[in-house]
């Protein structure tokens, strides 16, 4: 096979595969798009000015658990942009009751650690069932750092 060849077959390849790369990219997007108009934030208690640390709670309204999560929002620049991440890390899991509601969680975990007395606390609900660690957990953490920007708690990109 010659050089013009491979370069035709390469071609044909191309134009065979960026369509279909384009609708998985579209599926992608309208799946990632109905997980998050599922999802509810709801700030805990008096939220504080600072949002860059607090406490994330996830729950699926079906289960009776609540996931807690000690958020961090993280800044990193290059040269041209700057970017928001979140970076987490599961605590507990929690079984919810009568008396243990989100603002009893919040009042627990500042009694723990008194050097966070008032600490960003939200509760994000999945109000439709998805799979939690690909769906819910990654799709949950970019939308409270969009939530947290829109209050203004946080520098906006760029």
């Amino acid at each position: 096979m010659d050089d013009d060849e491979t370069m035709k077959e390469l071609e044909d390849i191309i134009q065979f595969a960026a369509p279909l790369f384009s609708q998985a990219v579209d599926t992608g997007k309208e799946i990632y798009n109905t997980v998050e108009r599922h999802l509810e934030i709801i700030p805990v208690g008096i939220t504080p000015i600072y949002f860059n640390e607090g406490y994330l709670f996830l729950e699926e309204f079906w289960s009776q658990e609540t996931k807690i999560y000690f958020y961090k929002i993280t800044i990193f620049k290059n040269n041209y942009e700057q970017y928001r991440g979140i970076h987490t890390q599961h605590l507990d899991t929690v079984r919810r009751g009568l008396a243990l509601t989100h603002e009893s969680l919040k009042l627990q975990l500042a009694r723990e650690n008194r050097d966070f007395p008032n600490p960003a606390t939200f509760a994000v609900v999945a109000r439709a069932r998805f799979p939690f660690e690909h769906s819910i957990l990654p799709i949950a953490k970019r939308t409270l750092v969009k939530y947290l920007s829109s209050l203004g708690g946080l520098p906006a990109n760029d």
